[in-house]
């Protein structure tokens, strides 16, 4: 507790706030948030998180922080920035603790001409959960239709553990069905789910299937045995037999590094792991 505090007594709590409105692409009230932190006002700093955001326990996390809300903090510019992820995470985790509800702390703003409205979210994963929720709290009924038996997409197959804790997951997911959203779990499109079935029983239908495929760089060589897309290792988890293997990470973004480190795990100590 001392260490967030220390790191939340470290933000100057910029009127301008840059960390807010350059860097976070929600714009989430950043430096009110920590204000309320250091005031150990809990509550307070979910409340106003809640204002724009449905994953602060996700996104405190994993979201690239340098490139966004803290390259944009003005602590940065002579030194080191606020640890901005560390205290939007902390303040999620002492939300699940201390068993606040998203439900209580979003703001409703219940349209009684969107009462009758109903939509589809086609998907699951971070998009599709944000859009079901920042829905539901207008007062919209939503189904979210999912390929898979759970929540969470890429936060949960494309994500390793060790980088984002599955309970995080699992917590948010469940902050946001509170709400009042409905799932359909194991339903494709194109499979056993068809858009003009849907477009009669729906006013609207949101899409975010996500782009979980692997880019092809265009090389000779790419679709041998033995190479693979690093969404699809992840996602599938059809890992090979490294013993004795010198593996090549070819990439040095966050999907290259996730896979060089998920094998590095997996590997034996007669194997190798080059980026």
């Amino acid at each position: 507790m001392e260490e967030i505090q220390e790191k939340a007594n470290y933000c100057l709590n910029c009127k301008v706030k840059p960390c807010s409105l350059k860097g976070c692409p929600l714009n989430n009230n950043i430096p009110d948030f920590i204000k309320k932190i250091k005031e150990e006002n809990y509550k307070e700093a979910y409340k106003i998180l809640c204002q724009t955001t449905v994953l602060p326990g996700v996104c405190g996390r994993i979201c690239p922080h340098m490139k966004q809300c803290q390259g944009s903090c003005v602590r940065g510019i002579k030194g080191e920035p606020v640890n901005i992820g560390d205290l939007e995470a902390f303040v999620f985790d002492k939300a699940i603790e201390e068993n606040l509800k998203l439900k209580d702390y979003m703001p409703q703003k219940t349209n009684e001409e969107l009462k009758s409205k109903k939509v589809a979210i086609i998907g699951g994963g971070p998009a599709g959960l944000t859009c079901s929720a920042f829905l539901a709290k207008e007062g919209i009924q939503v189904t979210i239709f999912e390929k898979y038996n759970y929540l969470g997409g890429i936060l949960v197959h494309g994500i390793p553990n060790f980088r984002l804790d599955q309970n995080v997951v699992e917590n948010t997911v469940k902050q946001i069905l509170d709400l009042g959203v409905q799932v359909e779990y194991e339903m494709e499109l194109g499979k056993n789910l068809k858009l003009e079935e849907l477009e009669n029983q729906f006013d609207a239908i949101f899409l975010c299937i996500g782009a979980n495929k692997s880019g092809k760089m265009g090389v000779e060589g790419e679709n041998l045995n033995g190479v693979f897309g690093g969404n699809e290792l992840l996602e599938f988890n059809t890992h090979p037999n490294y013993t004795g293997k010198i593996v090549s990470v070819i990439g040095g973004g966050n999907v290259a590094m996730d896979c060089a480190r998920t094998i590095k795990k997996l590997r034996s100590k007669t194997s190798k792991c080059h980026i």
